[in-house]
């Protein structure tokens, strides 16, 4: 099996097709070649935010050259993923999404990847069909969304959660439905094609159980109006019973975020917020249903199919 490794723009994202609609920032065709870039692929996810020093079970690992290539020799046949509860497609799948029948986990770390720091290789995590030549793109934090990753961080760590890592797809999919919701003039868990957070994670290629939490957040700046979007957040452990965008913060078994603050020109010195927190499984390429309701600051038309 071979591939490249390709690094998109710090704030990128796709392309990711969701139905007959091509989701992507105007500049997601602009990438380079990542060299030094570890792939582990094999039948056991990788889930960390570094390649491990040994390799589990059956996974192999190559190093991409100049051009970001590299080829591996698969020892393991491929396999179909597991789809244990409660990681399962949600059941309105409206747009019929399906993982590949087989396939391998596949992980990619670029050069300084840690998943937290602003200019580093986010990694990659993924369920991947048997192909011939896979594209693997990988982006980093900009300055603002790995600060506010940090604070997050703090913030569980006080209630006694483990810090969470960015992952490719979370990131990927925070920065294109805050990037809808800004051009749209929306703040809602369902975009302007009426699909929720599910079924953009999986198109995006995320695997496991992700849980969204959305706010129009006021700051004179995106470090702000993420700083302020936590507060709200973290206020909500006071309610009863607590809020879900609390749940969602201190979640114990979330692993990887994606995070995203986007201008609302709609609403001046306003940001849409969006955080993607996601709980990886080790048995798991898929996801579960995520029960988001469709409120009042919907796009028009929007209904709550769970998806």
């Amino acid at each position: 099996m071979a591939g490249t490794v390709l690094q998109l723009p710090s704030d990128a994202y796709g392309p990711i097709a969701i139905g007959a609609n091509v989701y992507a920032s105007t500049d997601a065709t602009q990438t380079a070649a990542i060299a030094g870039a570890t792939v582990v692929i094999g039948p056991v996810p990788v889930t960390g935010a570094t390649a491990p020093a040994t390799l589990p079970a059956g996974d192999v690992a190559a190093t991409t050259a100049a051009n970001g290539a590299f080829t591996v020799t698969l020892d393991v046949a491929p396999a179909p993923p597991s789809s244990s509860e409660p990681f399962v497609i949600p059941q309105n799948n409206i747009l019929g999404f399906a993982l590949p029948a087989s396939g391998y986990y596949i992980a990619a770390f670029g050069p300084g990847s840690d998943g937290l720091g602003a200019g580093k290789p986010i990694p990659l995590h993924r369920f991947i069909s048997v192909t011939p030549a896979a594209t693997l793109r990988i982006t980093q934090l900009a300055s603002t969304e790995a600060a506010a990753i940090a604070a997050l961080n703090a913030t569980r760590a006080t209630l006694g959660a483990s810090t969470l890592i960015a992952d490719e797809s979370a990131e990927e999919v925070a920065r294109l439905h805050a990037s809808d919701e800004s051009a749209n003039a929306y703040t809602c868990h369902y975009d302007t094609h009426n699909v929720g957070p599910s079924s953009r994670f999986l198109a995006a290629g995320g695997s496991g159980l992700t849980g969204e939490a959305l706010a129009l957040s006021y700051g004179p700046d995106a470090t702000s109006a993420f700083a302020n979007s936590l507060l709200a957040f973290d206020a909500e452990g006071t309610q009863t019973p607590p809020g879900a965008h609390y749940l969602n913060l201190v979640d114990p078994t979330h692993a990887w975020l994606g995070v995203a603050a986007i201008a609302a020109p709609s609403a001046p010195g306003f940001f849409n917020i969006d955080d993607e927190f996601v709980t990886p499984d080790a048995q798991s390429a898929v996801v579960g249903s995520s029960g988001y309701a469709a409120g009042s600051t919907c796009p028009a038309g929007t209904t709550n199919n769970d998806s």
